[in-house]
């Protein structure tokens, strides 16, 4: 394999998502990081619009809707995700109109985390967890689960400084535990009343352990 090579692959599977719009805002390329964000199969080839009409009822995406589309040569903005993360793009113009688009998950970067006391939602609560997962310092990371039913003001009083609360989608009470591994994640756990406790695995986005939680 040529260094030429080796370029464009990691260009066309790495984590940067990369995607090319015609002057009638059109897809006509994309990474495997962009169509995996947006939803889209490998042949997809649909208008921004529809791109974006596509997500929202599949429910993925930017929480807010994205402004239309900028005539401006170059512009960067920062996105909040329904998964949890957050995202930079930044959008350029060629010279016949073709609009060129990369964006990178800036998780990591995120503002403060919220104190110990809050029990978050469901969106605050994912992006919580996705900058936790993009830390270092917070591995190694788990996540356990508490009935609908437990009183998050009990479980908010008993937590550590450290630990993160969130009200999941089905009712649920889900504690983000950083820098705790399994054994001590699983002492917490006895002690608070978990039902599940569930090991982050590097690399996985905070929608994919969800789904495990």
């Amino acid at each position: 394999m040529t260094h030429d090579d080796l370029w464009w692959q990691t260009l066309h599977d790495g984590p940067l998502m990369l995607a090319l719009f015609d002057a009638d805002d059109r897809l006509l390329h994309a990474n495997a990081a962009y169509r995996q964000a947006w939803g889209l199969d490998a042949l997809s080839s649909p208008r921004w619009a529809e791109l974006v009409e596509a997500a929202r009822a599949a429910g993925i995406g930017p929480v807010d809707p994205p402004e239309r589309r900028s005539r401006m040569a170059q512009r960067g903005y920062e996105q909040a995700w329904r998964d949890g993360r957050r995202l930079w793009w930044v959008e350029q113009r060629t010279p016949r109109g073709d609009l060129a688009m990369t964006g990178v998950d800036i998780s990591a970067l995120a503002g403060p985390r919220p104190l110990t006391g809050q029990l978050l939602s469901a969106q605050r609560g994912r992006e919580l967890l996705q900058a936790l997962l993009a830390d270092p310092r917070a591995w190694p990371l788990s996540v356990a689960t508490l009935p609908a039913t437990a009183d998050p003001a009990e479980l908010l009083s008993r937590i550590r400084g450290e630990d993160g609360c969130m009200r999941l989608d089905d009712g649920r009470l889900l504690l983000m535990l950083p820098a705790t591994g399994p054994a001590q994640a699983a002492a917490l756990g006895r002690r608070l009343g978990v039902v599940t406790l569930t090991e982050a695995i590097w690399g996985e986005t905070a929608a994919a352990l969800l789904l495990r939680a």
